[in-house]
């Protein structure tokens, strides 16, 4: 093993109460099963340990996720709040099991991809933990070393086949430990890189070109961490980096706020980044960023409406970039709605990157938008490709309305706008579409609520023994009307790893290019 030069401070200070601490974060982990051996990721249980750690009857993602060793985390906010050593015994076995375990060059663990998430993590705990951990010599001498051979390593095998998240993910962690190992030269280096990748990867609207707010929350984590690591260090680098913060806080906040979960526009769910509102004040807390109120998002395409009780956000923007569109969708110009700040209207998520359900879940089917002559809006094939796309994509908002336009891969025209029109009475929200085949729009509901169909009104209750009713939808006379209650179509997956059953509205026309509307009209 490859020893790690002296260190020349004690630590990064990465840790941050209002992350590591923040009570939704923490309900994702159970201390008492993590302190016996066995950790749940993605909503499935395995016992860290092994050649390689490597787990046959897992996924792919779920072994990655398990070399992260992100579930240590947990175990230093314990100890800090109980001031208990079994907490710190546990995480120095875990530690000791992955070097044991896992020998350099071979397996997932020695990906480049989990290597700059475990080395973060890592030096998150090393703060966490705090002196109890330095007073470990011996240990802490022996897991320096082994990061420092995982440094090493990455720096000889970084992602610039894939780039996007990924190649930043690798950049970020190399400037984490060159500071953490005093190498200036490499530092250098590095920040340069990362430099080009942020002015690449965070469009000028603030949102991650990758499209997915789950990825944008992953990037503008690694950001909070970077700044506060380079705070009193690099003056320049730091401005660079408190502006892009500032950009994505303002993004994050004005798509997310009220919307009552990660929205499932592109590869995305909850459960994975840290949670919105802990990001947002964490931004606030340590750099003294407060977040501002937008509602157009040009370069990625999404635009917001919001009143009162209704919150909208409609996609109207690219797959994502050209030459890597592999967490893309067929999602263009669907929109995920929350009422009272609960979701209403969803998209269908993600579920995991591997498995029969993958090219569903990638569908425009499983989004709120129109299918067109049976057709798919982009073809997305395997697990993160993309062929012939959308394009000629566009999009707008004003006071009470949202609208955009795409032209299909094969051809197929869609221009869409979404109305709120509001009186003393109620509330209204107008779908005009204008497509010229046969058209099916999809409405897919949260599993909070059901389908009831009265002729051509159908309305939205709550599931359950609530009777309440929320909206009814009206479709225009001509219009085929189904309702699915069962189905591939009715998969829902809000986080990865936990697939649960939606009902699906259906509603079918033939288009002459004329607007096509539905109307939703809210009750109370």
């Amino acid at each position: 093993m490859m020893k790690a030069p002296k260190v020349k401070h004690d630590a990064l200070l990465l840790w941050v109460d209002r992350l590591e601490q923040d009570s939704e974060y923490l309900e994702r982990f159970s201390l008492e099963e993590i302190l016996k051996g066995k950790v749940t990721l993605l909503n499935e249980s395995g016992s860290p340990g092994g050649k390689n750690w490597n787990h046959a009857d897992k996924s792919h993602l779920w072994n990655f996720n398990l070399h992260y060793l992100e579930f240590l985390i947990p175990l230093a906010g314990a100890y800090q709040r109980e001031q208990d050593v079994r907490y710190y015994r546990c995480f120095r076995r875990y530690c000791k099991s992955w070097m044991r375990d896992n020998q350099e060059g071979t397996g997932d663990g020695w990906h480049p991809y989990t290597i700059s998430l475990r080395l973060t993590n890592l030096w998150i705990c090393l703060d966490g933990f705090g002196q109890i951990v330095q007073m470990d010599m011996e240990f802490l001498q022996e897991l320096e070393n082994s990061m420092y051979a995982q440094y090493r390593h990455l720096q000889k095998h970084l992602e610039r086949h894939l780039l996007g998240n990924h190649y930043f993910e690798n950049l970020k962690a190399i400037i984490l430990g060159a500071l953490y190992f005093q190498e200036p030269e490499i530092y250098q280096t590095y920040k340069e890189l990362l430099l080009e990748q942020i002015r690449e990867q965070i469009l000028a609207d603030g949102i991650h070109y990758e499209r997915s707010m789950m990825y944008h929350k992953i990037i503008l984590e690694d950001l909070i961490r970077l700044g506060i690591a380079v705070m009193s260090e690099d003056e320049v680098f730091y401005e660079e980096i408190w502006n892009t913060l500032k950009n994505m806080s303002d993004a994050l906040y004005s798509i997310e706020e009220d919307l009552g979960h990660t929205p499932l526009f592109n590869d995305a769910g909850d459960q994975v980044a840290k949670p919105y509102r802990s990001l947002v004040v964490s931004v606030l807390m340590c750099f003294a960023i407060f977040p501002d109120w937008k509602v157009a998002f040009k370069e990625a395409g999404y635009y917001c409406l919001k009143n009162d009780n209704l919150k909208l956000v409609l996609d109207a923007g690219e797959i994502g970039p050209d030459y890597m569109p592999g967490h893309g969708h067929c999602d263009g110009l669907s929109f995920e709605l929350s009422w009272n700040g609960q979701p209403l209207f969803v998209n269908s998520g993600t579920g995991l990157y591997q498995g029969p359900l993958r090219s569903y879940f990638r569908s425009t089917a499983a989004h709120n938008t129109v299918v067109i002559d049976g057709e798919e809006q982009s073809m997305c094939w395997g697990e993160h490709r993309v062929g012939k796309r959308i394009h000629h994509v566009s999009g707008a908002c004003g006071e009470n309305w949202v609208k955009g336009s795409l032209t299909t891969c094969t051809g197929r025209h869609h221009a869409r706008k979404i109305t709120i029109k509001e009186t003393e009475e109620d509330l209204c929200l107008w779908i005009l579409d204008k497509v010229q085949g046969h058209a099916t729009a999809y409405l897919h509901l949260a599993p909070e609520y059901e389908y009831r169909q009265k002729e051509q009104i159908i309305l939205v209750k709550y599931a359950g023994k609530d009777i309440r009713r929320v909206c009814e939808i009206r479709a225009e006379d001509t219009d085929q009307i189904k309702i699915h209650k069962e189905g591939i179509l009715c998969s829902y997956a809000p986080e990865f790893g936990k697939i649960i059953q939606k009902q699906v509205l259906q509603i079918s026309w033939d288009g002459d290019g004329n607007a096509h509307r539905i109307q939703i009209r809210f009750l109370g």
